[in-house]
């Protein structure tokens, strides 16, 4: 009896511990429920969060929104179209120039026709638009010596001087004067009227002694221009 008494009596002591162990743990835990993270208590009915952890990799920042694309290049100034209108008018500010052109063709001679018009300019329609790559050929009469007429003062041209060709279809193409020759009538200067090359301009008329009886000139007076773009 003595011996049943003693293991009662320690199985009464493990199970006290035990207890004791079980209600410490359970304060211990009741106790991180009722305090914030910051170490404040929190209050009732509100649920603590863990605290956000921040990281110095840029990984979250790779995606397609945040990738810097190279900006594309400006696009390249288109070329203007090649003119194809006839032209239908002539200035020369500094000659106080402003004339119809004309179309026109060879005579059996192979010179250029004459315009219907004395006071027009022709141009050569065998040969490239004014603006379009080659050489244009625009003839003028000079007129008489004591009577000029539309081309009458050409030969006071200089270099950089302007004309203007307005084409049919409203375009006015500018031209800047490069330099002046004198041929014999009958010749020209070469390459006048290809329809190659770059775009430049060749007026023609009359100039050197006049035959009186005759009524012509023993030369022609060519200005040769370049072809500068829209005016």
């Amino acid at each position: 009896m003595a011996m049943t008494s003693a293991l009662s009596t320690r199985r009464a002591d493990a199970l006290g511990r035990v207890l004791g162990e079980a209600a410490g743990f359970g304060a211990l835990v009741a106790a991180l429920m009722l305090t914030s993270t910051d170490g404040s208590a929190a209050g009732a009915g509100q649920v603590v969060m863990p605290a956000p952890v921040f990281s110095a990799s840029t990984a979250g920042y790779a995606g397609d929104v945040h990738v810097r694309a190279p900006l594309p290049p400006p696009p390249l100034p288109q070329e203007p179209p090649v003119p194809t209108s006839a032209p239908v008018m002539i200035l020369i500010p500094s000659l106080d120039v402003h004339r119809p052109v004309e179309p026109v063709g060879l005579g059996r001679s192979g010179a250029m026709q004459v315009t219907q018009n004395l006071w027009n300019a022709g141009w050569y329609k065998g040969g490239p638009v004014p603006g379009a790559p080659g050489n244009a050929v625009i003839e003028g009469h000079a007129g008489y010596p004591d009577a000029p007429l539309l081309f009458g003062k050409l030969r006071q041209l200089r270099p950089g001087d302007q004309v203007v060709i307005v084409l049919a279809d409203g375009s006015r193409r500018l031209f800047l004067v490069d330099s002046k020759a004198i041929w014999p009538a009958g010749t020209g200067p070469p390459g006048m009227g290809q329809p190659y090359g770059p775009a430049t301009l060749t007026l023609i008329t009359c100039t050197g002694p006049f035959d009186d009886h005759y009524k012509t000139y023993a030369d022609r007076l060519a200005v040769q221009a370049t072809y500068a773009g829209l005016a």
